[in-house]
């Protein structure tokens, strides 16, 4: 339910948010939706993040620094994602690292059929 009289602040890229979904409830989600466009949209694009393990191409493994405090090892689940309402962004847990929003991105490029940036050598 949006919260009008307490909006919340637009995530930053890369940011851990209790995100509220409808049918599922409240769980953790990294924002995805660009830094240049924070703050002149009313939603963001997350994905959901889960405490299962599963294909390292699809779920990228978060540490300490995004906040994450449920389980022992949390993933970020790329082929789970949604856009919701920026007022659905509860409670701002952390940030994942540089190298985990890359791994992140090279993940979605995969799913998405995107061009996947070269390794380096």
């Amino acid at each position: 339910m949006p919260r009008p009289t307490d909006p919340s602040p637009p995530p930053f890229r890369g940011d851990v948010w209790d995100v509220a979904f409808p049918r599922i409830g409240t769980h953790p989600a990294v924002a995805l939706t660009t830094n240049a466009l924070r703050g002149r949209l009313s939603s963001v694009t997350v994905v959901l993040v889960t405490g299962t393990p599963g294909p390292t191409a699809t779920h990228v493994e978060l540490g300490p620094s995004a906040g994450l405090t449920k389980v022992h090892v949390s993933y970020a689940n790329v082929t789970d994602l949604h856009t919701v309402p920026v007022a659905r962004c509860r409670t701002f847990r952390g940030r994942l690292a540089p190298s985990e929003m890359e791994l992140l991105e090279d993940s979605l490029a995969l799913v998405l059929g995107l061009p996947v940036r070269a390794m380096p050598a």
